[in-house]
């Protein structure tokens, strides 16, 4: 199964730096402009989608959570002082609303007892895979999505914001709030412990 889309339905372009349009509506919505900051949201709405559900894996919980995430972005707009890029500020406020959902003890439960979504289609170099190329990547796709649900939650984001989202190291570690050595630190975990359940699935 193909990774969940967001409301819109497809991928819009990052917005990492700010253009001078997207500069004008920070300034607004930081003066409690609702409108300057709903077009904020259309700008981002993508990009938070997918941090969320990469690291809840789940399509109803991520809306829930999308949701809080633009909501408490608002209440605390005025303490946006543009120290950091919006997107980060954004991605931090979205990975603690994330990790919070799945620190609570009933999400726990639920989510010991439902099945696990699909990770990520895997990527083939050539465009018309045969059936056992195919079948193949069905089953990666299904063994790497069952070893993520495996991961920290905290191990799980970082791995997200860095293979998914291609997120600088630097950018990562003032997202999460950690030190930059704890970002490599942990994606080589990560990284070690999904080759390894990988590797023990296939066998």
């Amino acid at each position: 199964m193909a990774e969940a889309k967001s409301p819109a339905g497809k991928s819009s372009p990052a917005h990492d730096e700010p253009d001078d349009f997207e500069r004008a509506l920070i300034e607004r919505a930081r003066r409690g402009d609702r409108q300057a900051f709903d077009r904020l949201v259309e700008r981002h709405l993508d990009r938070a989608w997918r941090v969320v559900w990469r690291i809840l894996r789940h399509t109803e919980d991520t809306e829930d959570v999308v949701q809080e995430v633009f909501l408490a972005a608002w209440r605390s707009f005025d303490s946006y002082r543009g120290d950091a890029l919006f997107s980060t500020w954004l991605h931090r406020i979205a990975v603690t609303r994330a990790l919070n959902h799945l620190d609570r003890a009933a999400e726990k439960v639920r989510r010991a007892s439902r099945s696990v979504e699909m990770a990520e289609d895997a990527r083939w170099t050539d465009p018309a895979p045969s059936p056992l190329q195919s079948l193949a990547a069905a089953d990666l796709a299904e063994r790497l999505a069952r070893c993520l649900e495996k991961l920290p939650a905290a191990w799980r984001a970082v791995v997200s914001l860095r293979d998914a989202e291609e997120m600088p190291y630097d950018r990562i570690a003032e997202a999460l709030g950690i030190a930059l050595g704890t970002v490599r630190s942990r994606l080589a975990r990560a990284r070690m412990a999904l080759r390894g359940c990988i590797e023990e699935s296939a066998s």
